[in-house]
């Protein structure tokens, strides 16, 4: 274990010799989750979550977890987060519903010109994630890290409150309305964190995220995937500035980008603060996601700046593509092999 952190620091330093892997078959990506509530239901659709609904423990009791089993997958550490509920949506106000065994947040604002008056938090969401950490952590009892789950950062909040349409309406109708909203979004998105970081005890002295990569201080995952629906012109004068608040509140950060928002990463490269990108190839979405051949080039340009974590699915000619045209210094890959 001592010898996987050190590749891992390698990796933050982008120095590492090889990179950090993990190989696996492909399965397909939907999956319908039957979500147990503390009523004794066990749903899949059409249920409207409470946070009285929610119960830690049932969730616990439905992991496939073996403490006896190595720390490591690969050269990535096994972790253990919270079920993914939408909580920074759930956290604004959103109502989050299980819907065709998935969970959605639905929008909030109905009306771009009322956008000033959803700037609360939702204390009983915020309260149950808490709970969930703290189940988390009582289960792991130190065996492996619990770490932040699957935050969407400000925009894709904006996103769920306001609906995709009317998001777009509001960049160009009420744009000084949105950065307010977005700000304190960033904040709301920054104090949960930091909540649940302070539940949280080091891992080996340190920490670990939901990509399975430790460092010394705690690393904090932020997304914009409603991005594809927009220029980086348009990203950088609206959106950046609210990421680059929740990068900055962080020692260690981490960028989710997809194959078909990519457009991004010119204008995150250049944030000094953010220590790496994460890449998911999206498969099968040819028709928004440029085939493997053509992201390497923006790949190679993240490289000479971050460090960059891949994920997803890939044949393995791409996957050779990958080790030939990509430096292993700072490379983590995560994939899966399609044929």
């Amino acid at each position: 274990m001592e010898e996987a952190l050190k590749m891992h620091m390698l990796f933050w330093q982008m120095s590492n010799s090889r990179p950090l892997t993990r190989l696996g078959r492909y399965e397909p990506l939907r999956r319908d989750v039957a979500i147990p509530l503390a009523d004794g239901r066990l749903v899949t659709d059409g249920v409207l979550l409470e946070p009285q609904l929610i119960e830690p423990k049932l969730f616990i009791r439905c992991l496939d977890i073996n403490f006896d089993s190595p720390i490591l997958s690969g050269d990535f550490i096994r972790t253990l987060a919270p079920a993914d509920l939408c909580w920074t949506q759930a956290f604004i106000g959103c109502p989050i519903r299980v819907s065709a065994g998935k969970v959605w947040a639905e929008p909030i604002i109905h009306d771009v010109e009322n956008i000033h008056m959803h700037m609360k938090i939702n204390d009983k969401w915020l309260q149950k994630f808490l709970e969930f950490t703290s189940a988390l952590v009582e289960f792991s009892r130190g065996r492996l890290p619990v770490v932040q789950p699957l935050f969407r950062g400000p925009m894709d909040m904006a996103a769920s409150a306001l609906g995709p349409e009317r998001l777009c309406i509001s960049i160009f109708r009420r744009p000084d309305a949105l950065r307010s909203l977005l700000d304190f979004y960033a904040d709301v998105f920054i104090q949960s964190f930091n909540m649940q970081l302070s539940l949280l005890p080091k891992f080996s002295g340190g920490y670990s995220c939901m990509y399975g990569i430790w460092a010394p201080e705690p690393i904090c995952r932020n997304q914009a995937d409603y991005s594809v629906l927009i220029s980086p012109k348009v990203y950088e004068k609206i959106f950046l500035p609210y990421d680059v608040k929740v990068i900055k509140a962080s020692k260690y950060s981490i960028f989710h980008l997809h194959s078909a928002n990519i457009h991004l990463a010119d204008k995150l490269v250049e944030i000094p603060e953010l220590s790496a990108i994460q890449v998911s190839i999206d498969y099968p979405a040819k028709v928004f996601s440029p085939p493997v051949q053509s992201l390497l080039p923006t790949l190679k340009r993240i490289q000479r700046e971050k460090p960059l974590i891949i994920t997803g699915p890939v044949t393995r000619q791409e996957l050779q593509m990958i080790y030939r045209d990509l430096s292993p210094n700072g490379l983590a890959l995560d994939l899966q092999i399609l044929d």
